[in-house]
């Protein structure tokens, strides 16, 4: 619920990153579950839909395994809300397809869409990665 200090879209910026701090950078079993409702849809290629996966993610990011690439880290520039959807701009080097071994820095977006306080569906700019989570 929110206050009349806090509007609807302060809420549900706040509760994206709170749960991307959370979930994704600590790899937070009880943060899946306060976050992300069980109904939960996945746009991203790499990811099938559902609370259950993301559970097992965040085992993956709490025990990477020693064969698996995970993605470089990504450095928040600004989020963007309008009613129930967060947007989440993002700063990330990137690995440079016509300079082998050279990096350059590239942006790239995830977006939310929150109901009743909980992320029930994502999507993002993601390609497919040769080993997916």
């Amino acid at each position: 619920m929110t206050t009349a200090e806090e509007t609807l879209e302060e809420r549900n910026s706040r509760i994206v990153i709170d749960m991307w701090q959370k979930v994704i950078r600590e790899g937070s079993r009880e943060a899946v579950l306060r976050y992300i409702a069980p109904g939960y849809i996945q746009h991203n290629v790499n990811m099938p839909s559902g609370r259950e996966h993301l559970l097992r993610l965040v085992d993956i990011i709490k025990d990477t395994p020693a064969d698996f690439n995970p993605p470089r880290h990504k450095e928040l520039v600004r989020t963007v809300a309008q009613g129930d959807h967060v947007v989440m701009i993002w700063e990330q080097e990137q690995d440079d397809p016509n300079v082998p071994g050279a990096t350059y820095t590239g942006h790239a977006f995830d977006m939310f869409r929150l109901e009743d306080g909980m992320i029930v569906e994502h999507w993002d700019d993601t390609r497919k990665w040769p080993k997916p989570w």
